[in-house]
């Protein structure tokens, strides 16, 4: 592999296929020095951060420990009064969703391009004061911790905790008893991994730490069949009802038969198909946990300009499906499109120039669609 590429792995005995095997979801890992400080400046400082917290569309939370066992909780929006009143305190602050405000910040997702795309949550990065904390947790996410500035101490374990014993009385969910395996400092450039469920602490060990987190989250069984369930009641026509079975001899009144239970069990399997799933999980994965709905402003020209390149707003949520035919899923819409334009669209987010005129018909007009709905965009 080209040095030049960006890549977690240039700098380690260990490659992409290794990590993928023995570590991805299963493990911890260390990496040292994978960004030099200069191929950080791009993301905010402290102050920057501050700012972005203050911007009531951007969630944001402040947490204070005052004990190992007391923690408050803030949510933002905040003002910049507020953080000079934090002087006295040892404090977190969180902003989420970075990639989406300020899309420099994605360039960071070059280094992660071996992961699928569709699983990626947000970057959300921190800062505080020294021994700042969101004190010892789980996730339920997959987790890069990117050291930037500063340097922050990482306590964590070996083994994933499913069902950890929890503080009372505190407003998130911390661990009672916290046990270490392993502790290591991270200095700027240096990416902690942690895979779900692993129990961690990370406490700043200086005023200018700044810590990014690179987060990867999977859909829970619940959120997964209640959405599906729900997407295929709204197909379902009101005439359909389930039908009493047909008995030799009628049950008890009050009975609940095993003949009733095999109806529904059939009702159930009749809309399972492999085409309801496929379609449903597209358009599912392609607005799970996005905010796009919720902050876009669609473009106002609806003239695109052919001699510029075209690229996904920070906001948009794309994949894609290949079986006859390809379907693409932006935002939880779904469109057919050639597999070039998806791939494009999915893999690269992003249309060069040279690409736009060669696509056809179909898609040219797709593409348009998606510019005037502010999926699409192209930059000054």
């Amino acid at each position: 592999m080209p040095l030049n590429k960006p890549s977690l792995f240039n700098k380690s005995t260990l490659s992409k296929e290794d990590f993928l095997k023995e570590y991805w979801h299963k493990k911890p890992l260390l990496f040292k020095q994978v960004f030099t400080q200069e191929q950080l400046s791009f993301l905010p400082n402290k102050e920057e951060l501050i700012n972005l917290s203050c911007n009531p569309d951007i969630q944001s939370r402040i947490i204070t420990k005052s004990s190992e066992t007391q923690y408050d909780v803030e949510v933002g929006p905040f003002e910049k009064e507020d953080f000079q009143e934090l002087n006295d305190f040892t404090w977190n602050l969180l902003v989420s969703d970075v990639d989406k405000w300020l899309p420099k910040s994605q360039k960071l997702l070059k280094y992660f391009d071996f992961i699928r795309n569709w699983i990626f949550d947000d970057i959300m990065i921190s800062t505080g004061s020294i021994g700042g904390t969101v004190g010892p947790h789980t996730d339920h996410y997959d987790v890069f911790l990117i050291q930037v500035t500063g340097q922050r101490q990482w306590q964590f374990g070996h083994n994933k905790i499913y069902n950890p014993t929890l503080l009372g009385d505190v407003e998130i969910k911390l661990i009672q008893r916290f046990e270490a395996d392993e502790s290591y400092k991270l200095n700027p450039g240096d990416i902690l991994y942690l895979p779900p469920e692993v129990a961690h602490y990370g406490i700043a060990n200086s005023d200018d730490c700044v810590t990014c987190s690179i987060g990867m989250r999977t859909p829970s069984f619940a959120e997964l069949l209640t959405d599906f369930v729900d997407n295929t009641a709204q197909k379902q026509s009101e005439n359909d009802r389930f039908e009493e079975p047909e008995f030799k001899q009628q049950p008890p009144i009050g009975e609940i038969t095993s003949q009733d239970i095999e109806k529904v069990k059939q009702i159930l399997i009749e809309n399972i198909n492999t085409n309801n799933i496929s379609q449903w999980l597209g358009k599912y994965l392609s607005s799970y946990r996005n905010i796009f709905h919720e902050c876009n402003q669609s473009n106002q020209s609806a003239n695109i300009d052919y001699s510029k390149d075209l690229y996904l707003n920070s906001f948009t949520k794309a994949c894609y499906l290949t079986n006859q035919e390809t379907t693409l899923f932006i935002n939880g819409d779904s469109y057919p499109c050639s597999q070039h334009l998806a791939q494009l669209l999915c893999n690269d987010k992003h249309i060069h120039v040279n690409n736009l005129h060669k696509l056809n018909t179909e898609d040219k007009n797709l593409v348009k669609q998606l510019y005037l709905n502010g999926a699409l965009e192209q930059q000054n």
